[in-house]
């Protein structure tokens, strides 16, 4: 609790000196979202962030790129030689909605956008793209990033994945695209560039105090536009998608509490292992994990490793640390992955009701990895446990029992067990888990 309270701290702290920023140079002011832990899960998060804001002179922090624009740029640019091609690269966003407002969808447009199933959780039709920049002037001067992101897009529209049984939904075939480049202001990169203007500037401060929210929120789709086997990874043109400092934190900031689940697309998807391949959800990093992390990792402005870092601390704090519900279900999870995570995040989620590992093989040495880090005050609310198809066998369900009939009693508020699924159970091991959860009025389902 110590060292969430900390944390919590350092990232007011950090962030701070960017809000004050902001607010300082309106005249109206600016005031962000509150965070809390509905925000990364409410789409109105999303939408505030599309909205003209009179704090920032009227101006939208964000704006999204309409998909089939995306797809159509990538296909003139396909077409020209590649001597020509640098003229249809992405512009930046001031000269884009001069350019070409048409690009861009408008707050209302993108609240218009249907939305994914109920069993799905409702996903927005908002995709935001993590990638590499290739150079301090241009993240694609050459394109390359624009074809990668355009195929995805059309692939993920046309084609369905499939895993076992599961079978996922197709992307959309209209989505709105957060491209940092497009979707941001964008500050002079040269020295005979000339300043963006009051508003602008206050709208792209506005922005980067809340970065992680495109990444982070439950209802939006990522896609990673990483190296995988381009011809980018090793031309030496520029620095590869996991060895930079943004990159490296979009794609652990999404993967903190999004749903994986066929009932809808996937969420998560990297673009250079294919559009095909299921991603792979490791456990969230702890801020300090994700601090050592970042030291090796490239940032074009060294001040924006405390920037990301903050943000961070801020994500997690309001989606595990401050969460009722935690669903880490079909995460191809073992036991190392639940030990790792129990370890890791348990002892600071007071406020936690509701725990799923469904569908995830973690077997019996799953099921004691996540006992063993259960102490006396440990998950203290906790009212729910899914361990649906689990695989946790007869020596699971005795491990849970065991748990039970310690003294003080572990898990105190505990008041339903869900063993339903392949769990390769016998009823022996049943009577043993009934006897405990009776003793103690809790609930088993299966």
């Amino acid at each position: 609790r110590v060292e969430a309270a900390t944390a919590a701290a350092a990232a007011a702290e950090a962030v701070e000196a960017i809000l004050s920023g902001v607010s300082e140079a309106c005249c109206v002011k600016w005031e962000p979202l509150p965070d809390t832990p509905t925000m990364y899960a409410d789409p109105d998060t999303i939408y505030g962030e599309l909205e003209p804001q009179p704090g920032l002179r009227l101006v939208p922090p964000v704006r999204l790129l309409r998909s089939e624009w995306v797809v159509a740029r990538a296909a003139q640019l396909r077409a020209v030689p590649a001597d020509r091609r640098r003229a249809l690269t992405l512009p930046r966003r001031q000269e884009l909605e001069v350019l070409e407002p048409s690009a861009y969808y408008s707050a209302e447009e993108v609240k218009a956008l249907p939305r994914g199933p109920r069993n799905a959780g409702f996903p927005m039709a908002v995709l935001a793209v993590s990638h590499s920049w290739e150079s301090e002037e241009h993240p694609d001067p050459h394109g390359r990033t624009l074809l990668m992101l355009a195929d995805a897009i059309t692939t993920a529209q046309a084609i369905q994945v499939s895993k076992g049984p599961y079978t996922w939904q197709t992307l959309p075939s209209r989505v709105a695209v957060f491209f940092d480049f497009c979707s941001l202001f964008q500050p002079p990169r040269a020295k005979e560039e000339p300043p963006i203007g009051e508003g602008p500037t206050m709208a792209l401060r506005a922005a980067l105090t809340r970065m992680q929210v495109w990444y982070a929120h439950q209802l939006t789709t990522c896609f990673f536009v990483t190296d995988g086997n381009t011809e980018t990874a090793n031309d030496g043109s520029h620095t590869p998608y996991h060895e930079r400092g943004w990159p490296t934190f979009e794609y652990h900031v999404s993967a903190i509490g999004k749903a994986i689940t066929s009932s809808g697309w996937p969420q998560l998807v990297d673009v250079g292992l294919g559009v095909d391949t299921l991603f792979e959800r490791g456990v969230p990093l702890t801020p300090a994990a994700l601090e050592h992390l970042l030291e090796s990792k490239r940032f074009t402005d060294g001040t924006d490793h405390g920037l990301v870092l903050s943000l961070y601390k801020k994500t997690v704090q309001c989606m595990i640390i401050g969460a009722s519900r935690l669903i880490y279900s079909s995460c191809e999870w073992g036991p190392d992955e639940v030990r790792a995570f129990a370890a890791a995040w348990f002892s600071l989620c007071d406020r936690l009701e509701h725990f799923s590992l469904a569908t995830n093989p973690i077997g019996p040495s799953g099921v004691a990895a996540f006992c063993e880090n259960i102490g006396p005050g440990t998950l203290p609310r906790l009212k729910f446990l899914n361990f649906f198809n689990n695989q946790v066998g007869d020596d699971g369900l005795r491990c849970i029992a065991e748990l039970l009939r310690r003294t003080p009693p572990h898990l105190p508020m505990l008041k339903t067990i869900r063993i339903t699924g392949k769990n390769d159970t016998t009823p022996d091991g049943k009577h043993a888990l009934e006897e405990a959860c009776r003793s103690r009025g809790i609930k088993i389902e299966g």
